[in-house]
Formats: structure tokens, sequence, C-alpha cells
């Protein structure tokens, strides 16, 4: 009679060790002031109590950072930094070409380079440079050219804004019967340009194609891959010329005794463009972008032909090559901006030309 009694003491202590076992002990929960105390906020998770405004936050930034920052892995690889710190030299000249007024004065003219180093500061998506003459402060020159950009780059969206101010010597090439016959250049310091505009333009195939892997030191491109731009372009320039202190004998081919003339115009446009990322070997990416764009031109009262509507004809062309070697990349890339002011009395095209070489660290 004893066995039984034993085997049901020995049941009820296995009993009891199944149901509370030595070695298992349950997590302490997580509270969101705990994890801010001690800087561990990580917008993945899940398992830390949250009130509900803020957890509503962290659920829409979760459902941001999935809907604009993803890309398929097996074709854009991004880095684990997120503070990202670049060296820049920027190189850019300005170029005018066109024919003025009713008697089709030729005219062809090109600015001097004007060469600047900066940096530029970027947290993820969001990125801000700046760049300095450091000629004309070593010297104590009046700064004549000035310059700020800035941008946000995701995977389905980017905005690129900027900001001009030049007032530099100009090199004419062409005026009239003036250089028709050979090249020769002429030199006056009349000429000034304000210039600002922001585009903004959404990626097709937003998941293969990533714009800033060749404009930036966020991620990288794996394999070769394209996309068609959609998005808006708009932008301000002021360009003014004053050409009395022209020669006598180079005022003689202007078409009346107004040596002002200004192009003074605000444009709305819509852009259309494809990018393309070549990969042709481990490490290395070539890009080369087009974008065109049209809309409407608001021309200003103090522009040559007054107040009016027109229609507006841009175009942006971009070129990159990459090299990426661990927390190190090295990047060289020309971007220039064209506008085109057509009417009945005048065609005058004028762009900008930006050849930036770079030097990027991925810090923490």
């Amino acid at each position: 009679m004893r066995f039984p009694l034993v085997i049901s003491l020995l049941l009820f202590l296995l009993s009891g060790m199944a149901q509370e076992p030595a070695d298992t002990v349950s997590p302490p929960p997580k509270y969101w002031k705990d994890e801010l105390k001690h800087l561990r906020i990580d917008i993945n998770d899940t398992v830390t109590h949250y009130p509900k405004f803020l957890k509503f936050v962290y659920k829409s930034a979760r459902w941001v950072t999935k809907a604009l920052y993803t890309y398929d892995t097996t074709y854009v690889d991004g880095f684990d930094n997120t503070w990202r710190f670049m060296i820049k030299n920027n190189n850019w000249f300005d170029s005018y070409v066109g024919h003025l007024a009713m008697n089709d004065l030729k005219v062809r003219m090109t600015s001097n380079v004007t060469s600047k180093f900066g940096g530029h500061i970027s947290y993820k998506g969001f990125g801000l440079g700046y760049m300095l003459n450091f000629r004309d402060i070593l010297t104590g020159r009046r700064l004549d050219n000035r310059r700020w950009d800035g941008s946000i780059n995701t995977s389905r969206l980017s905005l690129e804004w900027y900001f001009t101010k030049d007032r530099s010597e100009i090199n004419i090439h062409r005026f009239g019967d003036y250089g028709k016959n050979g090249w020769k250049s002429y030199r006056y310091d009349g000429l000034t340009r304000e210039a600002y505009g922001l585009y903004g333009y959404y990626f097709f195939n937003h998941r293969h194609y990533c714009q800033s892997a060749g404009y930036g030191i966020s991620r990288r491109q794996l394999r070769s891959a394209g996309s068609f731009l959609l998005g808006v372009h708009v932008s301000s320039q002021d360009i003014h010329m004053d050409f009395s202190s022209l020669t006598d004998e180079m005022k003689s081919y202007l078409p009346d005794d107004n040596y002002d003339v200004r192009f003074h115009y605000h444009d709305y446009c819509f852009l259309v463009g494809y990018g393309y990322n070549w990969v042709p070997r481990h490490r290395w990416l070539v890009n080369i972008t087009a974008i065109p764009s049209v809309g409407l031109r608001q021309s200003h009262k103090t522009s040559v032909e007054g107040a009016k509507s027109m229609f507006s004809t841009n175009i942006r062309l971009k070129v990159a090559v990459v090299l990426n070697r661990k927390k190190w990349s090295y990047g060289l890339n020309i971007v220039s901006d064209g506008h085109w002011y057509l009417s009945k009395t005048h065609s005058f095209f004028n762009s900008s030309q930006d050849i930036n070489l770079a030097v990027g660290f991925r810090l923490f």
C-alpha cells in the first residue's frame, strides 16, 4: 500500500516543478521614460509601452519609414551610419548665349570660374550644405558670389533647393560683329545674376533605383537600374546687363541707346525626366539624369519686355561618378541648369555649370 503513496508524491513534486521552473523568469516590462533616460529609443521597437499619443506618433513614423525609405536590398544597400559629413570643392561658371532685339544682336558670354570649398552634413534623408570663397575672404574682397543649397531625399521623393547671387567679371566672346571672325574676349563687370529655385520629383522605380547613391553617401547602388521622374520645378531668374561700360565700338552694335537689358521672370513648370544608375563593377557607380521641364513663365514689370505671361522651357542635366570604400566615399558630379527665354524679340539661353568634387565619411 505504500508504493502508490510514493508514486503520488513524486507526481505532485514533478507537477510543481513544471508549473514554476527555476530557470524561467518573465522579462520586466519596458517603459518609454526609462528607454529615453538611457537613450535607447528605437523607432522599430514594438515592446516598449508608450502613451496613446506617442504610440500613434511611433506607428506613423514606422509607416513613413517603410513607405519612403524602403528599397529592394538586392539593388540598393543602405549604410548603418545615420550621420554623414562631406568635404566639397565646388567649381561653377555661368554662360549666356542668344540674340537680343529685332536686329538679331548675337551675344555669347561666359563668367570666370568660381571655386569654393565647404561642407555638407546630413542626417538620414535630410541634408544641408554651405560653400565659401576663401580667396575673397583671405584677401578682404567683397563677396561677389554667394550660394546656398539643400536637399531632402527618400526612396520615392526628392526635394532640392538653391539660391545663387553672382556678380563677377564676364568674358564677352561675341557681341554683334565683335568676335564674328575669330575668338576674342572682352572683359566687363556689368552683369549681375540672382536666382533661386526648387525641384521636387517622384521616382517611379523607387525600389530598384536610388538617385542619392550618385550624389550622397547614405546608400550604394548594387545593380544597374533606371527610373522615370515626374514632378514640379519652381524658379526665379533675374539677369541684369548694364552695357554702359562697353567701348564705343561695341555700343554701336546695340539696337538703340538703351544700354540696360534685364531678364527678370518666375517659372512654374512640370518636369518629366529619366535617371539611370550604371554599376560597371563593385563599389563603382555612374549616374546620368536628364530633367526637362515646361510650364508658365511670368516676367516681371522690370524685365526687358515688361510684365507678361510666356511659355517656359528649362532643362537640368546631371552626371556623377562615385567610388565607395568602407566608410569613405569619393565622388565627382556635374550639374547643369539651363533656362531659355524665348519671345518674338529675344532668344536668350542662360545656364549654370557646376563641377563638384567630394570626399565623404559616414560618422556613426
